[in-house]
């Protein structure tokens, strides 16, 4: 249960809300918030971290740039593939892949 919760803390959507949790608790509390300027740096230190690497979507079966796990159209099995000029492309055998 752990794992799952610190692999959700690597989407930058779970990290921006908290952050806005945190600031509404800090309004009810009395604190005087810029509320744009929270937003404003809550996105540029999610707009670093992507960046970085090191928030990422958790869901994709590889991590990587581009890579990611489909049915090869020549070898009928999951395959790894590409991003090469907007298609997924089989590392294996260079079959675009059909959506």
């Amino acid at each position: 249960m752990l794992k799952t919760m610190l692999e959700r803390l690597k989407k930058p959507s779970c990290i921006i809300s908290i952050i806005s949790h945190m600031a509404a608790i800090l309004i009810i509390m009395g604190v005087h918030l810029n509320l744009s300027a929270v937003t404003t740096v809550a996105t540029l230190v999610c707009s670093i971290l992507v960046t970085l690497g090191i928030l990422s979507n958790p869901d994709t079966v590889n991590k990587g740039y581009g890579d990611d796990l489909f049915k090869c159209a020549d070898e009928a099995v999951e395959t790894q593939h590409v991003q090469v000029n907007g298609q997924m492309v089989c590392k294996d055998c260079g079959a675009v892949y059909a959506s």
